[in-house]
């Protein structure tokens, strides 16, 4: 009887007798071979004969019938150019997405503003950004404000121009930045019933042009390094023969290592290595004198990213005048906690000022233009926080010790000029403080927003009497306010107390606590044309910022704006 089971043995029995036999002729082949290692030539012919043929073609059928439809779903592209960030040393202005790409148009990038006032008020202001194409643009800013006050000689004056360019070529961002600036007032803060002078005696006017040239990859390259070399050339005069030329270059590089989280890459450290190099080459002649006034710095440091703390460590070596030299440390560290809804840092960072003509010159325009140039080391060791309370508020906190060797101070000369109407700088070898900086802002929409930020300085260790010209207290409060699409306004007020200056006498004195209101408000007529008014010292308050200059009183200026 044939079954399943016995065809299953059969087939089995069969495919074994195959093996052995095939086993048995290979191993017959193998034995061949090995006697005679000489392998026979062989020769393989093919012969074919191709008849070419010409198929007749047919004529086709032509029936008119409707394309299917189109059921599949479309696809779109969207290609968002790879966003570079720069690193320096100094805040730098935020460029767009795709420098030398496609660009959103906005409606108007030129405009044209001027308004008058009480004080003999004369404000101009104008702007031009609409020189510019796929791989170049341009922008140029112009301002002027000129005011005379009540008082005797209170006069001043204000002028400024910038123009920029950049050029995308290469995969960077060639730069170049032209600025002049003119500042003028008059030495009035003096008893005119006592003393009587010519305007040319107390007119000052301080003139300063610098051109800065730099440039930076805006691609990523092989090496994964960020660069921006930049250089500049400045000089400022005044026309009591004081001239200062200065030299800056900056050489900033940062090596990236590292991802930043996603899906697709697991956590892991990141962050940068920076190496760079700082030079201010600085130059002040004076009555004869030729003083220099260098600094050179070199810049390594590395930030780390571990999960939501982010370390940086800076320890930079500093070249002054003299041959000094410092050691600065830049050592801070961040931290995201309750799911980052609060963000502590702590750190400590030094510096050296330079205390420049400049610098000393927009700190204290009444400063007589010989003085002693002593550079100051910076010290401060700090931790606060920055967080929010729902969704409309944010706040923070710095409590900061501070440390100043050979901090600037600005005190009434009457020894040289007994009118005291110019500020002789003089240094402090060591002054100590602990300081409070704080700030919150509340947002509730777009239609209003409200924010405050103070500052308190306790100095309570200072090799001279006082801190002279410093105030003990800054305080800033700003209301903003948009009502309707063609009106924006704002308000807010400032607070300067403790601030103390030195009698003829030699002794030290308190000025008068400054409190400052000023508003402002523009409204669109039609969107190429708005007006403008603004007030500032709207309480007409007759306080003194330096002592015996006296500011001005309430101000108003009134004028239009032209967009094109």
């Amino acid at each position: 009887m044939i079954t399943a089971k016995n065809i299953q043995r059969s087939l089995f029995l069969c495919g074994c007798t195959l093996f052995f036999v095939n086993l048995e002729t290979h191993a017959q082949k193998a034995a061949a071979q090995q006697k005679d290692s000489v392998i026979q030539g062989q020769t393989i012919q093919i012969t074919q004969i191709y008849q070419p043929e010409i198929r007749q073609p047919q004529k086709p059928a032509l029936i008119p019938v409707l394309p299917p439809p189109d059921t599949s779903k479309p696809k779109f592209q969207y290609v968002v150019p790879q966003q570079t960030l720069s690193y320096t040393y100094h805040s730098i202005p935020i460029r767009p997405l795709a420098l030398g790409k496609q660009e959103s148009e906005t409606t108007f990038q030129n405009y044209a503003k001027a308004g008058i006032g009480n004080l003999t008020s004369i404000y101009l202001d104008a702007g031009l950004g609409s020189i510019k194409g796929d791989h170049y643009q341009t922008a140029f800013h112009l301002s002027h404000l000129n005011q005379k006050g009540k008082l005797s000689n209170q006069q001043s004056g204000f002028t400024d121009f910038t123009g920029s360019g950049n050029y995308y070529a290469s995969g960077h961002d060639f730069s170049a930045k032209l600025n002049v600036r003119n500042r003028r007032h008059r030495f009035y803060g003096y008893d005119d019933d006592t003393y009587q002078y010519g305007g040319s005696a107390i007119q000052q006017s301080l003139t300063d042009g610098s051109l800065t040239l730099g440039a930076r990859n805006i691609e990523k390259n092989s090496l994964n390094i960020d660069y921006q070399p930049e250089i500049g050339f400045g000089l400022l005069g005044d026309n009591f023969s004081a001239k200062e030329s200065r030299f800056t270059f900056n050489l900033p590089a940062q090596w990236h290592f590292g991802q930043m989280p996603s899906d697709s890459i697991p956590y892991s450290p990141y962050g940068k290595i920076s190496l760079g190099a700082y030079g201010n080459l600085v130059r002040l002649d004076n009555a004869g004198k030729s003083t220099g006034n260098n600094l050179i710095k070199i810049n390594p440091a590395v930030d780390v990213t571990i999960e939501n703390a982010r370390i940086h460590f800076g320890l930079s070596p500093a070249f002054g005048r003299n041959s000094k030299a410092w050691l600065l440390p830049d050592i801070n560290v961040r931290a995201g906690l309750l799911n980052n809804h609060l963000t502590a840092f702590a750190g400590w960072k030094s510096d050296v000022a330079q205390n420049t003509y400049l610098d000393l010159s927009l700190i204290n325009p009444f400063i007589d233009n010989i003085f002693d140039v002593q550079q100051s080391e910076t010290d401060q060791a700090f931790a606060g926080f920055n967080s929010t309370a729902g969704k409309f508020v944010t706040f923070g906190a710095t409590l900061s010790w501070r440390q100043w060797s050979n901090l600037p101070l600005f005190i009434n000369d009457y020894a040289e000029n007994p009118d005291g109407k110019r500020f002789q700088v003089i240094y402090s070898p060591r002054v100590q403080a602990f300081n409070i900086d704080a700030f919150i802002r509340y947002q509730p929409s777009e239609i209003i927003a409200l924010s405050a930020q103070g500052s308190w300085y306790n100095f309570y260790k200072t090799t001279l009497d006082q801190a002279w010209g410093y105030p003990s207290l800054k305080m800033e409060g700003l209301i903003e306010v948009h009502p309707m699409k063609k009106l924006q306004a704002h308000a807010g007020f400032s607070l300067l107390n403790g601030i103390y200056a030195l009698d003829n006498a030699g002794h030290s004195k308190a000025l008068p606590g400054i409190f400052d209101v000023h508003a402002a408000a523009e409204y669109n007529i039609i969107p190429r044309f708005s007006v403008f008014l603004q007030a500032n010292n709207i309480l007409n308050n007759k306080y003194q910022r330096w002592n015996q200059y006296q500011v001005y009183g309430l101000n108003i200026i009134g004028g239009f704006r032209f967009k094109f």
